[in-house]
């Protein structure tokens, strides 16, 4: 043992370098205990899934709902009722979805306060059953400045409203990928997390895929008058007018690469 001028107890080398080499350990330590929270409920959130798990994870779920969705078109085409069986049939290419998805590219908006996205691209696929978007986004995090590259995956609803045929966004599936530096990474998890359960709820932000056709219809009927000499002796003369009709949804087929709607006549008459 070894003293210094002044007195003081002083450690051996080999004491000194053992300090050393623990000091990052016990830092550690410190800061572990002061985010215990996070840790314990990081876990629970799946903190050990890779991105190669998510991908697969991703991949497998496409892959059930496009099998749901073949066996309900199996049970439609088998339970006898024609496709044509309605007043009106239409057919869409899925380049035409596509065409009408991309006008939600470079889309903006805020999930909350705190949290903004804006919508890279879009691409519709059709599979026999099921049309399935893909959505290559970000979300900000701008409480802990943390943007998080997202795809999300999002079953197409369409519908007819006021004239307007149109699809919602219904996301069944969100495989984000953050990246954060600092002590934030070490919440990156966490971040990943709050960020992609705000993400599952988007349907109720993003505004629905609008397609170029108008369901709701008037045509002119031109004045005429007919003279009847045979057995009566009449005159029928019928003014000009409009007549108008609506159509209702009857039915959505999704096909590979084909959209094909049916329509029933719900509203006819003339206009006055």
């Amino acid at each position: 043992m070894s003293y210094h001028r002044t007195g003081r107890h002083t450690a051996p080398p080999r004491r000194r370098s053992m300090l050393r080499l623990l000091l990052p350990g016990i830092t550690a330590l410190v800061l572990g205990t002061a985010l215990q929270g996070c840790f314990i409920v990081r876990p629970f959130a799946g903190a050990d899934v890779n991105i190669a798990q998510l991908q697969k994870a991703r991949e497998a779920t496409v892959l059930q709902v496009r099998l749901n969705g073949a066996r309900r078109l199996s049970d439609r085409m088998a339970n006898g009722d024609p496709v044509e069986n309605a007043d009106m049939t239409f057919s869409f290419s899925e380049a035409l979805l596509n065409k009408a998805a991309s006008q939600l590219d470079s889309t903006n908006g805020w999930l909350d306060s705190l949290t903004s996205y804006s919508i890279k691209s879009i691409r519709v696929k059709l599979y026999n059953g099921s049309a399935i978007a893909t959505i290559a986004m970000t979300a900000h995090s701008h409480q802990y400045n943390v943007k998080v590259n997202v795809l999300m995956d999002c079953l197409l609803a369409f519908s007819v409203d006021s004239g307007a045929f149109s699809a919602t966004l219904e996301p069944f599936n969100v495989v984000p990928n953050v990246k954060a530096k600092g002590i934030t990474a070490a919440l990156e998890g966490i971040i990943q997390d709050v960020v992609t359960a705000k993400l599952s709820t988007i349907s109720d932000n993003l505004p629905p895929i609008r397609f170029p056709v108008d369901f709701t219809n008037q045509f002119p009927v031109q004045a005429s008058s007919v003279r009847i000499r045979t057995g009566l002796n009449m005159n029928i003369s019928t003014p000009a007018h409009t007549l108008q009709y609506s159509l209702e949804l009857k039915e959505v087929l999704i096909f590979k690469e084909r959209l094909f709607v049916a329509m029933n006549v719900k509203h006819a008459g003339v206009a006055k």
